[in-house]
């Protein structure tokens, strides 16, 4: 026997004690829609918004929705009749001796994943962000750092103080902060390397003085496996 499949459908309920204007613009944000195009969810007409879910994933989109305050209600498929709306555009019948539109085709508003090819071996990504964009995060390793202590060369510092009288770049001291950050960041993969990462994500910098005339730069995140 067949599984039984299962419609999301929407018909511009909001849920008790939720501003209807709040709602729709976070249905608008979530769906990526223009609030032309949103106004069209709240007309009172059925929008089937997924078709075709197994109950289980019909369920996971429907609490997705009603994060936003709105109400979706989860229909079977085989016993749905009601036509596909397209939000946006009047659902009255057209005028006498006009030709029937077109029928609209669904929009699929939640895209599966787009399937992305493995992580070849070798590879390790390190972002200032909190995810790897195209890959999924299958495992979390916890806080990763790394650091450099660096002091002032002299003859870089002599250089300083007559560019300090003569204006210019310091090209000494931003070579060597480079060469920190360099360093730095390399001890930060090897310390997650260790731990089976492939990636760190979320990476911050900070440095701080310990001692005179030198400085310690300091770059931390967290080391993830991704997919």
């Amino acid at each position: 026997m067949a599984e039984k499949r299962f419609d999301l459908v929407f018909r511009g309920e909001v849920q008790s004690g939720h501003d209807p204007d709040k709602v729709k613009k976070k249905l608008a944000s979530m769906l990526k829609l223009d609030s032309g195009r949103i106004e069209g969810f709240f007309s009172g007409d059925p929008v089937v918004i997924k078709k075709g879910l197994d109950k289980a994933t019909a369920a996971k989109y429907q609490g997705t929705i009603g994060r936003t305050g709105a109400v979706c209600e989860i229909v079977d498929s085989a016993g749905s009749d009601r036509p596909i709306q397209d939000p946006g555009r009047s659902s009255a019948p057209p005028a006498e001796g006009a030709g029937e539109p077109p029928p609209s085709p669904e929009r699929d508003l939640f895209p599966a994943p787009r399937k992305t090819m493995p992580m070849r071996p070798g590879v390790f990504v390190v972002t200032n962000i909190e995810t790897v964009p195209g890959r999924e995060i299958v495992e979390h390793f916890g806080l990763v750092s790394g650091s450099a202590i660096r002091a002032k060369h002299l003859g870089r510092g002599i250089v300083a103080r007559l560019k300090n009288l003569m204006g210019g770049e310091l090209k000494g001291y931003a070579e060597l902060l480079q060469d920190s950050r360099k360093q730095a960041v390399d001890r930060m993969k090897e310390d997650a390397r260790k731990l089976g990462a492939n990636a760190v994500v979320n990476v911050r910098f900070s440095t701080s003085a310990v001692g005179k005339g030198a400085a310690e730069l300091y770059v931390y995140g967290t080391a993830v496996r991704v997919e």
